[in-house]
């Protein structure tokens, strides 16, 4: 008989619990929303996924990383088995939770509260269900936190600077956007009771893997497109935050610019005829300008992305107070927006989706109040820092996340809070641990 004794530390009580119930809520929701959901973006990530099952990536156009398409090409390219994976890792995710919030001080009990809280929010469950990067990316994000939560800063364990250093590695393959997380990490190590020494150690290694998944995807963008960047959208992308004031470029540029104020404009004409969720979000512009665009670069779409990465940055150096407002007052805005993404009419009952549809109505004011509390804090953790000097666990959390809002914020407006979604567990964990440690605890010091 198999001896599974050594796994009893592991499935605890409490982890079978979560387990269990994370098991049923996801058969329930597979039993009323039995479905594949597809978005714009899918297409990329399957295409590609194609490629790497035939084992040539000649002539492709860069779009996407291969991050999540090699993920793709683990279940055979099956959409429906890319769903299940994602499922399985939305459990494990769940237990990683448990451990992070284990590793902040709370007790077994209330770290499975805890968790199943913060399991409950629908939109973990329903991107578990898209082809989309959102669920592999929450599941790393969640096991870098779970690393960091365990006192990373102070570890000097080169097994673990390893595990660490691929994990953002693997990151930067799925999304190249979170480039910059591995240097917060290692100039946090370095600060935290700052020694010359601790400038050349292992946690170098945390800046290896990233880099090479970040210009070894270059390089390959560079044999196929002409192009060393690491995805093609990228000045596609930068472009979308002259969206407001696309018109007001160079001379240079003005083929570009005339285009995209018109498709802006006859966007804006539709919408006021069309009830506010039928309504094209306005940042999607550019996509739609391309049909007209493409034609002057021979139908390149790498071309085009440059031409745009140019006419961008010409036409923020020009309109440097249009671009502050666009960045601060939309796309850092955006970014704290809850949001849920799914097909509204794909249940398989009537009235169904207008029950969930009532659940997350409430779970957006919830996330909401979250988020806003968050906010509040950022400045109130870097205040501490320097009047204390001392480095929490809440700090780097919270410095990752601001540098995640407002980066995102400054190269690319549309879909902004898909940015924040593998953060929301973490800025509801630190608000949590804000209450336990300056209300909670001081009650009970009054009580006493």
């Amino acid at each position: 008989m198999l001896n599974i004794k050594f796994l009893n530390p592991f499935f605890t009580k409490e982890i079978r619990v979560l387990i269990c119930v994370g098991l049923l809520f996801r058969l329930l929701l597979s039993i009323l929303y039995f479905h594949v959901t597809l978005f714009p973006d899918s297409e990329g990530y399957l295409f590609l996924a194609q490629k790497i099952l035939n084992f040539d990536l000649s002539f492709y156009n860069g779009e996407r990383t291969p991050g999540y398409p090699l993920f793709i090409a683990l279940a055979f390219g099956s959409t429906a088995l890319t769903v299940i994976y994602q499922v399985v890792l939305g459990i494990v995710t769940s237990v990683y939770w448990f451990k992070t919030i284990q590793n902040l001080n709370f007790d077994s009990k209330t770290a499975l509260y805890i968790t199943l809280f913060l399991q409950s929010f629908l939109q973990i469950h329903f991107y578990e269900r898209i082809i989309l990067v959102e669920s592999l990316t929450l599941f790393f994000i969640s096991v870098l936190f779970f690393y960091l939560s365990a006192d990373y800063l102070e570890n000097k364990s080169l097994k673990r600077d390893f595990t660490v250093a691929v994990i953002l590695g693997l990151l930067v393959l799925i999304k190249p956007f979170y480039a910059f997380i591995p240097f917060v990490i290692y100039g946090f190590s370095v600060v935290k009771r700052f020694k010359i020494s601790k400038i050349i150690s292992s946690k170098l290694m945390l800046l290896l893997f990233p880099l090479i998944s970040y210009f070894g995807w270059s390089y390959v963008n560079k044999i196929n497109t002409g192009y060393f960047v690491s995805t093609t959208f990228f000045g596609l992308n930068l472009s979308q935050n002259c969206v407001y004031f696309a018109e007001k470029t160079t001379p240079e540029y003005k083929w570009i610019g005339l285009v995209y104020a018109k498709h802006r404009d006859k966007l804006i004409e539709e919408n006021s005829k069309l009830p506010s969720h039928l309504q094209t979000d306005i940042a999607m512009t550019i996509w739609d300008a391309q049909s007209d665009l493409l034609p002057k670069t021979a139908g390149n779409f790498a071309v085009l992305s440059a031409e745009l990465g140019g006419y961008a940055k010409a036409t923020i150096k020009k309109n440097p107070l249009e671009y502050v407002k666009q960045v601060i007052f939309r796309s850092w805005f955006d970014f704290w927006k809850p949001k849920i993404y799914w097909d509204y009419n794909s249940f398989s009952l009537p009235f169904v989706n207008k029950i969930f549809l009532g659940i997350w109505l409430f779970q957006t004011i919830l996330t909401w109040f979250f988020k806003v509390f968050f906010v509040f804090l950022i400045p109130y953790h870097f205040v501490l820092f320097f009047k204390n000097r001392r480095i929490t666990k809440e700090l780097l959390f919270t410095t990752i996340i601001f540098l995640t809002s407002v980066l995102q914020a400054l190269v690319t407006y549309g879909g902004n809070s898909r940015f924040s979604f593998p953060f929301e567990y973490i800025m509801m964990l630190v608000v949590i641990l804000f209450i336990r440690d300056n209300i909670l605890d001081k009650r009970k010091k009054l009580v006493v």
